[in-house]
């Protein structure tokens, strides 16, 4: 009886559809975590405009109307 001698790869081989899929579905996930934090620099700058405008807007309604 004649045996054959074949290597098993010791790590899995991934196909190249499911590596590009892995990296798009990754490049997604970046730019959108990305995205958050630049639109959550804002946010500072929007709520300290809005107490601004409160503070105005509770000095001119204690003025007499004119």
């Amino acid at each position: 009886m004649k045996t054959q001698v074949q290597p098993i790869p010791l790590t899995p081989t991934v196909a190249g559809s499911e590596t590009r899929l892995i990296k798009s579905a990754a490049l997604v996930t970046f730019r959108f975590v990305r995205a958050t934090l630049n639109a959550a620099k804002t946010v500072p700058g929007i709520v300290g405009q809005a107490a601004s405008d409160v503070r105005d807007a509770w000095e001119e309604s204690s003025r007499p109307n004119a």
